[in-house]
Parts: structure tokens; C-alpha cells; sequence
């Protein structure tokens, strides 16, 4: 999937709303430590998140959509 592609922009686009605006939310409203540290701990979740589901959007295009 290249950077700058159509569906690229699309999928980051979509992860990035629900990332934002459901994901890290809750992760937030389970701790109860500085604002700092919780960043820390939310960024430390949602990055991976974002490497796993590149990949299986990835691995299922290829599978199914090819």
C-alpha cells in the first residue's frame, strides 16, 4: 500500500477517527495518572494498532480482492 494512495489516505483516515475519537478515550478513561503518562500509555497502544491493522487489511486485499 503506498503512502499516498487513494485508499491509503482513505484507511488512515478511518483508523485515525476511530483511534481518536473511540480507542484512545477509553483507554484514557481506565487510568488515572498524569495527562503526560497517559499520553505515553495511549500512544504506546495505538501505534502497534495501527501496524496490525495495516497489515491485515493488507494480507486480506491480497487474499481475496486480487
Amino acid at each position: 500500500m503506498k503512502l499516498l494512495s487513494k485508499e491509503s489516505i482513505i484507511f488512515y483516515s478511518i483508523l485515525g477517527a476511530f483511534a481518536g475519537f473511540v480507542v484512545a478515550p477509553f483507554i484514557r478513561s481506565l487510568l488515572d495518572f498524569s495527562f503526560a503518562i497517559e499520553i505515553a500509555i495511549t500512544t504506546a497502544i495505538i501505534l502497534p494498532m495501527y501496524y496490525f491493522a495495516k497489515k491485515f487489511f493488507v494480507n486480506l486485499k491480497t487474499k481475496y480482492f486480487s
